[in-house]
């Protein structure tokens, strides 16, 4: 899954993990791959929310910032079933705020969570990382995000040079309440693409607790 969760404020502008955590926890997600979430932020009550996320799914937390606000942080974030074997942070170009790319290893696979600019320029070096650090991996090498990025734009036509797209990348995932374009995909490196087999790849009819639609993608490899 992918889910930018707008630090937990749903459309109603109401602020709440536990609904959150509910429309995590009813998908059953392996990895969950998450943007736009506060730690030690004063506007979300100075909670960990990746923590807290991790504590009311069951699920490991693993934390990126990108950005200080105030005495505390503001990034991405990865839920996952099974236990990290190794994290990294690389920081990507961000000029109206900076960027970050997380990317955790795990038993069988790499998966990397990633939230890209709201400028063309910085979401086209962003792919450019991106592939580099794709070449660097031995395993199947999983990315989700919001790429704030139209499915025919530029920047993920260069991205799909190297990566097969595993959502449908045409449902509409923003905003959530009444949804006019996909920027929400999870796609794959293209050497262990036929090593995925997806059974089911949807964005979930969620309207009220973010002002993205979670994306979702059944599979195995």
């Amino acid at each position: 899954m992918t889910y930018n969760i707008r630090v937990g404020k749903g459309m109603e502008l109401a602020q709440s993990l536990v609904r959150t955590a509910a429309v995590i926890s009813g998908e059953k997600p392996d990895i969950v791959m998450m943007q736009e979430v506060d730690s030690a932020v004063a506007r979300s009550g100075g909670v960990d929310q990746a923590m807290e996320l991790g504590k009311l799914t069951g699920m490991y937390a693993v934390f990126a910032p990108s950005i200080k606000l105030g005495s505390g942080k503001y990034g991405v974030a990865m839920l996952s079933a099974e236990k990290p074997q190794s994290i990294k942070m690389i920081p990507l170009p961000g000029r109206e705020e900076a960027r970050m790319l997380l990317i955790v290893e795990f038993r069988s696979f790499f998966a990397a969570t990633t939230h890209f600019s709201l400028t063309e320029e910085d979401r086209m070096e962003s792919v450019k990382i991106l592939l580099r650090e794709a070449d660097r991996l031995k395993k199947p090498f999983i990315v989700g995000g919001d790429f704030n990025a139209l499915p025919a734009s530029a920047e993920l036509e260069l991205l799909k040079s190297e990566f097969t797209l595993l959502s449908d990348g045409k449902t509409y995932t923003f905003p959530a309440n009444f949804p006019d374009r996909c920027i929400d995909y999870i796609f794959i490196s293209n050497r262990f693409a036929k090593r995925f087999n997806v059974i089911s790849s949807s964005v979930i009819p969620e309207a009220l607790a973010s002002d993205h639609r979670p994306v979702m993608v059944l599979g195995n490899l």
